[in-house]
């Protein structure tokens, strides 16, 4: 599961409607294309081995090894490639579940930070309820200086998820958690 965190600016965005949300973002293009001037070149390199007559020792030993690093990256931007396009797929499917049919409810979380740069990494465990089960999910959150404050450990935060989906929204407002705990 993956928690997309919303820090929202103020209490009534808590609780509003999930809204329209997305779509995922897809790669850039070199990470996208890479596989294909990487073949090319691979192409080129075997043509002119097969090509060149009697060549030294030393410059087949070239060719080969040239070959074959081009065949490594074009193996290796390939499989980014198709990884790359599954996570997108899947992530489309999430939103589009969460558009279609996305159901609210309150979850708590655990937090432990860690300082980095300019700002806190926020990391825990997002606990909700979803059909019959107790839902855990872990998430994490960069807080950069001057941001609003991130979650305390146990506070509440809205959390929407859809069946079908391996994504959930979680909003999270310091102003409702404190005034969701003074009404509990």
């Amino acid at each position: 599961m993956s928690v997309r965190w919303q820090q929202v600016d103020s209490v009534a965005d808590v609780e509003a409607p999930l809204g329209d949300l997305p779509d995922p973002e897809k790669p850039g293009w070199v990470r996208r294309w890479l596989w294909a001037p990487a073949l090319a070149a691979s192409v080129a390199v075997y043509v002119t081995q097969r090509l060149v007559e009697n060549p030294s020792g030393e410059l087949e030993m070239w060719l080969m090894l040239a070959l074959l690093a081009l065949l490594m990256v074009t193996a290796v931007a390939a499989l980014v490639r198709y990884r790359d396009d599954q996570h997108v797929a899947r992530a489309t499917q999430d939103v589009a579940a969460l558009r279609r049919d996305a159901r609210a409810t309150t979850g708590s979380v655990t937090v432990s930070e860690r300082p980095v740069g300019d700002g806190v990494m926020l990391r825990g465990l997002l606990t909700y309820p979803r059909e019959d089960d107790t839902a855990e999910d872990t998430w994490s959150l960069l807080v950069a200086d001057g941001d609003a404050p991130g979650p305390r450990p146990g506070d509440p935060a809205a959390v929407w998820w859809a069946p079908g989906s391996d994504t959930v929204v979680a909003r999270y407002h310091r102003g409702w958690a404190d005034e969701l705990r003074r009404r509990a």
